[in-house]
């Protein structure tokens, strides 16, 4: 990035991780700093967001899915964009953004009631929306865009109302559909009951009755087409490998396995999608058919890691609601290890 002082995506660069390289603000003076200017936004609700930062311009989206401009230095408003919501929306958990991206003179942001809507980054004009789900059935943005390679990619969120999730890639001009990957796999796309796993992919026991689920996948033959799959937070791109990396929800409904047997792929899982095309290039379930809504909430970061036998690979990291951080290749998905448990678990 050769701009040091800009964040102009969620996770500042496309490796998600957040990592700043200006040195102004250090440990011997930190104690110094002192409040600069607040923007009060009026919107009663929690912020999940993280500002973003070109040219001297802070972009922030509100809840509610407002866009607010704001001059980085004094905190003086520039412009703001609120839409106006669909009536009917049903979204979960709060009327919460994460944030936008910025691209090509342009602010991207998703919506509560799931449109992708580009803004001219200078004035707050909007130059285009496309409806990405139907929010009366559940579907809703509350996930930050990425924009790379002349797309825009973003992930739907819903499975808490029986949604089956996707990420799309839209042209950042023309507001185009460019490729669509359903992050629950029909039978035709090889299905999402995977390989009856027992066990985690480290060999933690899932106490699971695979038989039971065997018997009962005919009854509920059809439970993929409402089978979750959310995607809460912004990929990851390896720009080298041509790789959209990201994280996968819970399936639907979330505590009651019984009536989706399977692993309930891609659930809870790491997947790798060609950033071209948006077919699937490899996936990481850490929880095959999850019953404890541990789904994976948190971003993907592409870091370098060792492999067993020591040699330095890019990997991508994952911190799980489990209590383990996993590591994976980056170029197969194949695991490399999972941490010491980082929170106690229990019950």
């Amino acid at each position: 990035m050769a701009d040091s002082a800009s964040w102009p995506s969620y996770g500042r660069d496309y490796t998600n991780r957040r990592y700043s390289p200006l040195a102004q603000i250090a440990a011997g003076n930190v104690a110094d700093l002192r409040l600069a200017w607040r923007h009060r936004t009026g919107i009663p609700h929690a912020f999940e967001t993280s500002p973003i930062v070109v040219g001297g311009t802070m972009y922030v989206s509100t809840p509610l899915s407002h866009v607010v401009a704001l001059d980085a230095a004094t905190g003086r408003k520039r412009w703001e964009y609120a839409p106006l919501l669909q009536e009917g929306t049903v979204h979960c958990c709060g009327p919460v953004n994460r944030g936008v991206a910025v691209y090509g003179g342009r602010v991207y942001i998703g919506t509560l009631d799931a449109k992708l809507v580009a803004l001219d980054a200078a004035t707050g004009r909007k130059v285009w929306d496309v409806e990405v789900g139907d929010p009366k059935k559940g579907y809703s943005l509350n996930g930050p865009p990425v924009a790379v390679d002349g797309k825009v990619i973003i992930g739907i969120s819903g499975a808490e109302y029986g949604i089956r999730g996707f990420v799309t890639a839209y042209d950042a001009q023309s507001s185009r559909q460019v490729w669509r990957f359903y992050t629950i796999p029909a039978p035709g796309e090889g299905g999402w009951w995977g390989r009856w796993n027992v066990t985690d992919p480290f060999g933690t026991p899932l106490n699971r009755d695979t038989g039971r689920e065997r018997i009962d996948s005919a009854k509920y033959a059809v439970a993929w087409k409402t089978g979750g799959g959310s995607v809460w937070q912004a990929p990851a791109v390896d720009t080298a490998l041509g790789l959209v990396i990201f994280a996968v929800g819970n399936p639907s409904p979330d505590l009651d396995g019984s009536v989706r047997p399977g692993d309930n792929l891609y659930t809870n899982s790491l997947v790798a999608l060609d950033l071209r095309t948006g077919k699937l290039k490899w996936y990481f379930q850490e929880i095959p058919h999850d019953v404890w809504d541990l789904d994976a909430a948190s971003p993907v970061v592409l870091v370098e890691a060792r492999d067993s036998t020591g040699k330095v690979v890019p990997a991508v990291a994952q911190a799980g609601k489990t209590g383990w951080v996993y590591v994976v290749e980056r170029s197969t998905g194949k695991p490399i290890r999972r941490s010491d448990a980082f929170v106690p678990q229990e019950n």
